[in-house]
């Protein structure tokens, strides 16, 4: 297992890259019948770049990410956890026909979460419901 940033990240035909078999990633993108890695895709209203930045803005404000890229539509961070420092990446896409973000936020270690990853994408979704 490894701490580096692995490869496939990104949109690709207008989609982030899967979750793999493990329970420590999350997606909205995943089948909702994969109740163990699917979230709902979040439904935002108004400016596409306004939201983007919201979200950017918020995930900086936890003091422990890094951004990696940001174009118009898409943004990816790493974000390290607090007590043993492993990496997640955390990915979002807002595609431009739509009103929605979709996220991807995977640990790049381990087997098991502890629902950090689900309850990351759930505090977005309260950010840009609310």
């Amino acid at each position: 297992m490894s701490n580096k940033l692995p490869e496939g990240l990104g949109v690709t035909d207008g989609g982030l890259m899967s979750c793999p078999s493990s329970p420590n990633c999350v997606s909205t993108q995943a089948s909702p019948e994969d109740l163990e890695h699917y979230a709902e895709p979040i439904v935002y209203t108004g400016d596409r770049m306004k939201t983007q930045l919201s979200i950017e803005s918020f995930i900086l404000s936890k003091g422990n990410a890094h951004l990696v890229s940001s174009t118009l539509g898409y943004v990816h961070f790493e974000v390290k956890s607090a007590l043993i420092g492993y990496i997640d990446d955390v990915e979002f896409y807002l595609p431009e026909a739509d009103s929605v973000v979709h996220v991807r936020s995977a640990s790049r270690v381990g087997y098991s979460d502890l629902g950090i990853n689900r309850e990351r994408v759930r505090q977005i979704q309260s950010l840009l419901v609310d």
